[in-house]
């Protein structure tokens, strides 16, 4: 599952799609395309991180990472209980220096096989 929002001061749109992490730039795309705006709209990226598995919380970040050093513009990471008000975060994330990047927090321990 991907789930995604776009919000301003005003509003926030959100959608979640039934999708593979593999097509999270997809859905991205396709999901600003449908709120008739471009990347050059994106003035900053919010991800939540500490929740859901290692895998989506590992390409969220580095989605955002990616995003925002191509596009200059701001990251801030946040909890899932502060993404219920995204709107009042706006002003720390528009503050948040640019070149600083977000580190991913994950909710449990990675199970990536034994290596032993």
């Amino acid at each position: 599952m991907v789930a995604l929002s776009l919000f301003d001061e005003q509003e926030k749109k959100e959608i979640q799609v039934s999708a593979s992490n593999r097509k999270l730039l997809q859905v991205i795309d396709s999901f600003l395309t449908s709120k008739h705006k471009t990347q050059d709209d994106v003035a900053g990226v919010m991800v939540v991180v500490g929740q859901g598995s290692f895998t989506s919380t590992r390409l969220s970040v580095t989605a955002a990472n990616t995003f925002g050093y191509v596009r200059r513009i701001p990251l801030l990471s946040i909890s899932e209980q502060q993404a219920t008000d995204v709107q009042s975060l706006i002003p720390i994330l528009l503050d948040q220096p640019l070149g600083q990047y977000i580190s991913a927090t994950y909710s449990g321990t990675p199970n990536i096989g034994n290596l032993s």
